[in-house]
């Protein structure tokens, strides 16, 4: 299911569940890249999107929210700058993967990354941003997280 966004992007949720590494590396071969969210009217898209699954949704989707694991700094694996947050304040979890809520719109929260989750992939790359590097050595096994 996807939707237009006004900058030209498309928005794309998944209805398979997959951990976050395999929901990345879907995108990325299928799409551009998991969700960058640059303001509140991309949370509202967001928003509209999962008012309109036609499947059941887990509480939760992966976007592309990274946390570095050397410290608690956020970022989006897109390149896109982290200029807009919606955290929810119980995310306290220890986990460097982030998610968007399908049940309380526009709230993020951290989630450990080997949970399966529906995700969110767009298409269109955002002008002058070159999307992060991600390693995954379970790609190179043709295996999947479990």
């Amino acid at each position: 299911m996807s939707i237009q966004e006004a900058a030209g992007r498309n928005i794309t949720l998944v209805g398979t569940r997959l951990c976050w590494s395999d929901a990345l590396l879907h995108c990325r071969d299928s799409h551009w890249d998991l969700l960058s969210l640059g303001g509140p009217e991309d949370q509202e898209m967001v928003d509209e999107l999962v008012a309109r699954a036609p499947f059941p949704l887990t509480s939760h989707l992966w976007v592309g929210l990274r946390r570095s694991l050397s410290g608690s700094s956020w970022f989006w694996m897109s390149g896109d700058p982290m200029d807009f947050t919606q955290w929810d304040e119980g995310s306290h979890h220890s986990s460097p993967c982030g998610g968007v809520s399908s049940v309380e719109p526009s709230t993020w929260r951290q989630r450990s990354c080997e949970e399966h989750l529906n995700f969110i992939c767009f298409t269109g790359q955002t002008e002058g941003v070159n999307k992060l590097r991600f390693y995954s050595s379970t790609r190179e096994n043709q295996t999947r997280c479990t």
